[in-house]
Formats: structure tokens, C-alpha cells, sequence
């Protein structure tokens, strides 16, 4: 490699002022030692200088090429190219490639990748290992008999279960069967629905009001100034806590002897099942929770010349809670009229037979009793019984005062009687009563 030659060194400044000849004013043989000493020390100054550049610039060269030696060591040892000449357009060349870089070339390089299986050949070599490595008309074999093997278990497993259902059928059934009594025997065995009778749809003939206080002196004056019509005597004394209590339609013959009739009250009773199997009620008692004497003190009557029967089962509970109830009668026109009910009817329910709908009347003539009733029937566990209401819910025979506090009654085309304590005077009609 070329080296650059040594700097010549720079001519001494020149001195100001007119060129003087050497050795002018000065002696010959002066001027000429002079001359010559000068030139002595300028030549050995030069050489000097001369030397020590030249060997500073050896030892700059030897420097350099031990650095490209130990540069060329290491390119060889780890695969790389030093490039360290100028790139073409004066740009500076690229500096080392990491070894990894390096290393990845030739593996990308050496050719392309094998393609990843698909499809058929991608199941098979998950699920049939070693399938792809065997020779075609062994891989053929070898899917005829994986074909086979899934054809006959997929027969068997089919034959299996129908012959584990036809051989359970008959048990299947008896356990089902079975499961599906208890979960019905699991519902009420009937539900009894109450309603107590809308008076303002359907309104007897006779009436009588009760109230648990006395009417005032504007309250009575109201009252007579109606006409004896049921509706609007109910409609002027319900909202003042009036209580309606019918009235039978004549003496009655009952079949077991008892002539006694009292009033009444009515609600009606629905009766209905759910269940899948059937059942039968084939009686229904009446029993007194407790009994008091009637309370009422304001009682309003309104007869009538006559009126229709009403069919339904009525109770009689005449009498103290010692006396027990009498019933149910039927009130049904015709041959039935006046007969125990039960004695020739049964209520059949469940097992998909329509409710059964009563209009209950009890009746009372002494005494205000508490009651419910008790239904009896029969199911194919055997006989069981059901109160009625459910709990401790009761019903209520309400009885007429003998002596209330005040008394009205309507005389049929004549007017109002009034007997008691009373503010109104206009009670034409109470000689009559």
C-alpha cells in the first residue's frame, strides 16, 4: 500500500526592507563562512525533519496493516465480508452482519419447505398414525377395515339398545306408571272454590238486613222514603254495613221428619280436580266451630206475596253448637225436593269429569254459629277427607234477633212498620205489623 511523501518543509520568511547584496559592508572571506555556515545548518535541519517523517509514516503502515490482518482473522473465523470500501455513489458501505443473520441465509436458502397435509391426509395422520408413510393399496386396506370397524359398531351399539329397550319395555312402563300416580297423588285431591253470592245480579224475593247498629234519624228517614223494592232498599243499606239473609219459599217437608225453617244465607261452591285418576265424594258434613246468640240490631224485612224455590243443598243448623247440623237437603224441584242429597248422588271428579258447581244455603233460627264442612270421598288408595274451607276458614249461619233494637218491615201496598227505638214518626203501617 502506497504511502504519502513527506511535507517539504516551508521557505523561511523573508525579511523586510531592500535586498542587500551578501557581504556587502561586510568583509569577502566574512560573508563566504557565513554563507557557508548557514547552508550547513538549513541542509542539516532539512534532513532532520525529513527522517523523522519518513519513519513516522513506516510505522503508520506497519500499524494498519496489522489492524486488516486482525480484521481479516476474525471475518474468516465468522463468515463475514469486511466491507469496508465506499459504496458506489460515495454512499459508505454497510457495516458487519450479525453472525445470526448470517447464519439464517444459507437455511433459507438451501430450498423450499415441505407442504403441510390437508384434508383426508391431515385427519389421517392424527387419527390413523402411520397412515401416510404406507403404500397406497396398504392405506386403502387399512381405511376399508377403520370403515368396517365403525359400520359394525355403530350396528351393534343400534341391536344393542333396541334389545335393552324391548327387554326394560314392560318394567319402563309399571316404574312410569308408577311415578306418574305418586306425582298425582302429590295435588289436591280437589280444589273447593267459594264465592259468595252477588245479590246485585240476582236479587231474591224476600229479604231481610241485618245491621250491627242502629240507623240514625236521617238513615230511617231515608229508608221509608223507598218503596218496599229489594233492590233499592239493599242498595241504600250496604254501604252502611247491612248483611242480606234470604228467606225459604214456604214450609218445608224434610224426609227425616223436620219441619223447622229458618233464614239463610248463600254462597257458591265449585269443586274441581286436576288429577289424572278419579275420584268420588260421597258425602259432605257440616260441623259447628262455635255458636252465640244473634247480635244484630237493626233488622229491615222485606216479604213478598210468594216466591220460586231455589235449587241447591242447604244445611240446617238450628240450634246451639251441641246440636248437630242436619243436611244437606235438596232443594231441587220435583220428587228429590226435601231429600238427603247423598243418599242417592255421589260427586264424581278427576280423571278428566267437569267441576261440579253447588249454591250451599244455611240456614239458622236461634243461634249465629261459625261452621265448615267436612267432605268425605274415595280414591283408589282408599278413603280420605277434606275441610271447607282449607285452614281454618269458616262460614257463617246468621240468625234473626227475637227483640231487636229496631225493627222495620214493609207491608205489602200499605207501607212502612217500624218498631223500637225510632226518630220517624211516618211509619204508617206498624198497627199492621
Amino acid at each position: 500500500m502506497a504511502t504519502n511523501p513527506p511535507t517539504p518543509p516551508s521557505p523561511p520568511p523573508s525579511s523586510s526592507g531592500p535586498d542587500v547584496p551578501d557581504g556587502a559592508g561586510q568583509p569577502d572571506g566574512a560573508g563566504q563562512a557565513d554563507g557557508a555556515g548557514q547552508a550547513d545548518g538549513a541542509g542539516q535541519a532539512d534532513g532532520a525533519g525529513q527522517d523523522e517523517r519518513t519513519e513516522q509514516a513506516e510505522q503508520a503502515g506497519r500499524t494498519a496493516q496489522t489492524s486488516r490482518g486482525d480484521q481479516t482473522d476474525q471475518t474468516a473465523q465468522t463468515g463475514q465480508t469486511d466491507r469496508t470500501g465506499p459504496a458506489p455513489g460515495g454512499a459508505p458501505g454497510s457495516g458487519p452482519v450479525p453472525a445470526s443473520a448470517s447464519a439464517a441465509r444459507p437455511e433459507a436458502s438451501s430450498g423450499p419447505l415441505p407442504s403441510r397435509p390437508s384434508g383426508w391426509s391431515a385427519w389421517a395422520d392424527d387419527r390413523l398414525p402411520g397412515f401416510r408413510g404406507l403404500p397406497p393399496r396398504q392405506r386403502a386396506v387399512y381405511g376399508a377395515l377403520v370403515a368396517v370397524v365403525v359400520v359394525a359398531g355403530l350396528v351393534f351399539a343400534y341391536y344393542a339398545a333396541f334389545v335393552l329397550d324391548r327387554s326394560t319395555a314392560r318394567e319402563r312402563a309399571r316404574s312410569d306408571k308408577q311415578a306418574e300416580r305418586s306425582v298425582d297423588r302429590e295435588q289436591p285431591a280437589f280444589v273447593a272454590t267459594v264465592t259468595p253470592h252477588d245479590y246485585e245480579q240476582e236479587m231474591p224475593e224476600v229479604i231481610t238486613v241485618l245491621l250491627d247498629r242502629k240507623l240514625t234519624a236521617r238513615e230511617q228517614a231515608g229508608l221509608t222514603a223507598l218503596r218496599g223494592e229489594p233492590e233499592r232498599v239493599w242498595a241504600f243499606l250496604k254501604p252502611l254495613g247491612g248483611r242480606i239473609l234470604e228467606h225459604p219459599s214456604g214450609p218445608m217437608e224434610f224426609r227425616d221428619g223436620e219441619h223447622t225453617r229458618g233464614q239463610f244465607r248463600t254462597f257458591e261452591l265449585n269443586l274441581n280436580s286436576d288429577r289424572g285418576a278419579g275420584l268420588t265424594v260421597n258425602r259432605m258434613t257440616a260441623v259447628k266451630d262455635e255458636c252465640r246468640a244473634p247480635g244484630a240490631r237493626t233488622v229491615v224485612h222485606i216479604p213478598s206475596a210468594g216466591s220460586e224455590p231455589r235449587q241447591g243443598l242447604l244445611w240446617d243448623l238450628t240450634g246451639g253448637k251441641e246440636v248437630r247440623p242436619r243436611g244437606p237437603y235438596a232443594l231441587d224441584e220435583g220428587a228429590s225436593q226435601g231429600q238427603l242429597y247423598f243418599r242417592q248422588n255421589v260427586v264424581e271428579l278427576g280423571n278428566g269429569q267437569s267441576n261440579m258447581a253447588f249454591r250451599i244455603q244455611s240456614e239458622a233460627s236461634t243461634h249465629t254459629c261459625a261452621w265448615h264442612i267436612v267432605a268425605s270421598y274415595t280414591d283408589t288408595t282408599g278413603a280420605h277427607r277434606q275441610r271447607i274451607p282449607s285452614g281454618t276458614g269458616t262460614f257463617t249461619a246468621e240468625a234473626i234477633p227475637a227483640r231487636p233494637t229496631q225493627y222495620f218491615e214493609w207491608v205489602t201496598a200499605t207501607g212502612w212498620g217500624c218498631i223500637g227505638e225510632l226518630s220517624q214518626r211516618g211509619c204508617g203501617a206498624t198497627d199492621l205489623l
